[in-house]
């Protein structure tokens, strides 16, 4: 019984170290950032950064995201999520329809998480300043609402 308690703790142990750490997002942010930079008028490459909020459960937590330019109907967007300590990194390519200076988003992701997983269907909108979508799953729904993060 003492030895299952114990793979019980270290196997939550490992899932927890490896979602603490999004190496490929951070890569993917400072690369944005980079282009972003050199790129004076059109930017191929959006970050993102603000909160997500889970009505269902009231938790919530920091938000980030690099978007890419829409291309042929789609958006791939990559978030980096935290809740309670953990971050857990994915991208997902979002259908993308533009009307005026909105751009409206929705697609469905399958999270591959030991905590939280699931299919995800969102819903929303980005501007060139706020990105705002709803999201929905089997065991949640809520928000999140992201601001451009200015070039430096």
């Amino acid at each position: 019984m003492c030895l299952q308690v114990r793979y019980f703790i270290l196997f939550f142990w490992g899932c927890g170290l490896s979602s603490c750490i999004s190496p490929k997002f951070e890569k993917a942010w400072k690369r944005a950032e980079a282009q972003n930079a050199q790129e004076a008028t059109q930017r191929s490459t959006q970050r993102w950064q603000g909160r997500w909020h889970s009505e269902k459960h009231g938790a919530g937590g920091r938000l980030r995201a690099v978007s890419g330019a829409p291309k042929d109907g789609q958006c791939e967007v990559f978030f980096e999520a935290g809740w309670h300590g953990f971050t857990t990194a994915y991208p997902v390519a979002l259908r993308a329809e533009p009307k005026g200076r909105r751009l409206f988003l929705s697609g469905q992701h399958d999270l591959k998480s030991c905590v939280g997983g699931g299919v995800y269907t969102y819903s929303g909108t980005m501007d060139g300043s706020v990105f705002s979508t709803r999201y929905s799953s089997k065991y949640d729904e809520g928000t999140f609402t992201l601001e451009s993060v200015p070039q430096k």
